[in-house]
């Protein structure tokens, strides 16, 4: 899925651009950084965002947030990521940015939507959460496009419990996130604060793979119960009202977590395209379909993604195995519990989109995955997975045309 890179300079290039004072600004979370972006730019009821749908939830929620709404368009499942053609044609009088999402560190086609969107004044932003020091030629992700966002959440490729940037690179937009940075942001709790410090010193201490199934489920029960801040309550699932403390600021004290994890992340981004080079190696022989790359992009495989007829049955073949995979994006809009209609979304629109979330397994590629555990994630996949093939997908895009 990756190109076969051991060298980390490239890769420390891209990750410099998240690094830029004049340029980027901190936020609690990832997708409160995509809100201020579009905040800044203006939008507001009566417009349009377009994005692929399929993405996490928490991303049009940030839309609807501002009084706007989310336009949905399907993926190209060769690549996981949208159809570039298919969002051009849903660009209206209505719409003021399109969003653009590089799935788990696969450089998305962005196709001539720069251009589009240039022509037609409209705001072209880069959803990063997956892709912090991936490229495209010479180009960072995150410089593609007028603005982006990227996350530190717990299974991003760079941690630290909570956070994110939001990254502007047109200047009027810059001037205008200067001001509603100081005005309709706040720094968080000190509280709030020392107990992601304290949670992040702890998963970047004792996290191992095998632990990963009973911390996932006491971090969201605990998150849940408002014992430490979740990545999303219980409401933010429910409906697209806005939940208290949106609006933050990553925080003073902890800015220098977010130095202390860019700064090792070359290193450990060549652990993760070693790894995905050698899932690749391994799934090759078996015929299954794996996700095309871009020419001449830098990939960075946050996960790597499989698909599989009986994803349910591998997921419980992995709790009692204790093995480290995942299942998102298990819908459209990720997770499949939320109530997606009151984002936006409509079952049926991107049927590719859906075809391909009820199938979808993914792969760790992060530090503590050691080769043997590697090995062992897939030999079980080969062993006990009912694989989709290149064929199958083709099949269901004649299927989806006729």
């Amino acid at each position: 899925m990756v190109n076969d890179l051991t060298d980390s300079a490239p890769l420390s290039r891209n990750i410099a651009v998240w690094q830029d004072p004049a340029e980027t600004w901190s936020f609690i979370k990832g997708r409160v950084a995509l809100y201020a972006i579009l905040k800044a730019a203006g939008i507001g009821p009566g417009d349009e965002v377009v994005m692929p749908g399929f993405t996490c939830v928490v991303v049009p929620a940030a839309v609807r947030y501002l009084g706007a709404e989310p336009v949905f368009h399907d993926i190209d499942p060769l690549r996981l990521n949208g159809d570039p053609e298919l969002a051009s044609k849903l660009i209206g009088p209505r719409t003021k940015a399109v969003l653009v999402q590089h799935t788990f560190g696969n450089v998305a086609d962005l196709g001539e939507l720069p251009d589009f969107c240039r022509r037609e004044g409209v705001l072209l932003v880069e959803d990063c959460a997956h892709a912090v020091g991936a490229g495209l030629g010479s180009s960072p992700v995150g410089t593609l496009g007028d603005a982006a966002f990227m996350s530190f959440q717990w299974s991003k490729i760079a941690s630290t419990g909570l956070g994110g940037i939001a990254r502007v690179n047109n200047q009027e937009l810059a001037r205008k996130m200067v001001r509603i940075y100081q005005e309709d942001f706040a720094e968080p709790r000190w509280m709030k604060s020392m107990v992601l410090h304290l949670l992040s010193t702890l998963h970047r201490q004792f996290y191992r793979p095998e632990f990963f199934w009973k911390l996932q489920d006491a971090y969201r029960w605990a998150g849940s119960h408002g014992l430490v801040p979740g990545s999303s309550g219980r409401g933010e699932l429910d409906d697209d009202t806005m939940p208290d403390g949106y609006c933050e600021r990553f925080g003073r004290p902890r800015i220098s977590a977010m130095k202390r994890v860019l700064t090792p992340l070359p290193d450990q981004l060549v652990h993760r395209q070693r790894l995905a080079k050698f899932y690749t190696e391994q799934l090759e022989t078996t015929g299954c379909f794996l996700p095309e790359v871009l020419p001449d992009s830098t990939n960075v495989s946050l996960r790597f993604p499989v698909l599989v007829h009986n994803r349910d049955a591998m997921l419980e073949v992995a709790r009692s195995a204790r093995l480290e995979w995942g299942d998102w994006f298990d819908a459209p809009l990720h997770p499949r519990q939320a109530n997606s209609c009151s984002f936006g979304y409509q079952d049926g629109c991107c049927p590719r989109s859906e075809w391909v979330a009820a199938r979808l397994l993914n792969l760790p590629t992060h530090p503590k995955v050691s080769a043997d555990e590697a090995q062992r994630l897939v030999s079980t996949l080969m062993a006990e997975g009912d694989l989709v093939t290149g064929d199958q997908i083709t099949a269901m895009m004649a299927t989806e045309a006729s």
